[in-house]
């Protein structure tokens, strides 16, 4: 067992690796030269780990999701209903280091996926997952008899993806987050979900 956690973590660490050096240089200069270097071990490590770029970079994005989906979720937290669907906002929006530095791979990857089949069929799978998260804050929304009239789960769920991806990269091309920016991107959460309250 030791052995399974200690390459699970090797490889989340490299994973990490990637995200720093993708935000430094973009995914096309992305070398697994450069990502072994940030990683501090050698390209034969690297593919012990990965079975190439393709792979990696694969990884790269479907962990970067991962991520967001745990932290937006807070899987086996104690909100529900619109206060869950409210704090999955606030988790994918760039208002700490963290999320901006997530916000700039997936914007990335986001970019990369228009020509990289691969990438936009990992991408449409990890927002599938994302879908299906969100109706359940939905569906916990209607049995606590939270939604107004007339709010549709596909509606709400589409304005939310594209709020999330609007208002990310947004938050990256207006600056590093600061205390106005931060209350202007939590009041547009807070005011979407807000128009949903019966």
């Amino acid at each position: 067992m030791p052995r399974l956690v200690e390459h699970g973590q090797r490889r989340a660490e490299i994973l990490e690796a990637v995200w720093r050096v993708v935000r430094a240089r973009g995914l096309e200069q992305t070398t697994t030269r450069a990502i072994a270097e940030e990683a501090g071990c050698s390209l034969s490590v690297l593919a012990h780990y990965f079975g190439g770029k393709d792979e990696i970079i694969l990884s790269a994005q479907t962990a970067v999701y991962e991520r967001i989906v745990q932290r937006a979720f807070r899987l086996g937290g104690d909100l529900f209903g619109l206060a869950a669907l409210e704090q999955a906002l606030l988790a994918g929006l760039p208002l700490d280091e963290e999320r901006v530095a997530d916000a700039q791979v997936t914007v990335a990857f986001a970019s990369a996926a228009l020509s990289r089949p691969l990438l936009a069929d990992a991408r449409r799978r990890s927002h599938h997952e994302i879908r299906r998260l969100l109706y359940g804050c939905l569906a916990e929304a209607r049995e606590l008899d939270e939604l107004g009239d007339g709010v549709t789960d596909s509606d709400v769920v589409d304005e939310f993806i594209v709020l999330v991806e609007g208002i990310g990269l947004f938050g990256l091309l207006d600056g590093p987050p600061d205390n106005g920016m931060n209350r202007r991107l939590t009041r547009l959460a807070s005011d979407f979900v807000a128009r949903l309250r019966r």
